[in-house]
């Protein structure tokens, strides 16, 4: 068996330079072009998933004379205390110096402690409407310096 270049020329075709060039072309643009749709599509993932909710201070008077936290007064409660009558707080800072809890309000006016909520899309916390987080903040002996208690809009 012999090789005939007339006989490949017929069943392959032959490109120029030129088309061959095109076609390079044409691959460089559809790479570019997803890169740049992959590119934008994270970009635009990350820029929402960082979004931080509107937090507005709530009306505390009402809150801090319930059942739930009358007990809570800067300078006389320890962290002891609120630990033993709200549980494990939802997330600690600053080796226990900081502690949150999440806290929800239902139809009848009555507050409650809630866990905190985690995405199911990205693993975080998120903030729900009508959630409160109570922050209170400890010194080095252990006795509340302030709280606060911030609503997430």
């Amino acid at each position: 068996m012999t090789f005939n270049p007339a006989q490949r020329s017929r069943s392959f075709p032959v490109l120029t330079l030129r088309e061959k060039l095109n076609g390079v072309y044409y691959q460089l643009h559809l790479i570019l072009r997803a890169r740049f749709i992959f590119s934008s599509l994270a970009l635009i993932i990350m820029v929402v998933s960082c979004a931080t909710p509107h937090i507005q201070p709530t009306d505390t008077k009402l809150l801090f004379n319930s059942e739930l936290l009358g007990f809570i007064q800067d300078g006389i409660t320890t962290r002891e205390e609120v630990v033993l009558k709200l549980g494990t707080p939802s997330a600690q800072f600053e080796g226990e110096k900081i502690l949150t809890y999440q806290l929800r309000v239902d139809k009848a006016g009555n507050w409650h402690l809630v866990a905190p909520q985690i995405s199911t899309t990205t693993g975080f916390r998120e903030w729900r409407e009508e959630t409160c987080s109570l922050v209170l903040v400890f010194g080095a002996d252990g006795v509340l310096q302030k709280h606060s208690l911030v609503e997430a809009k």
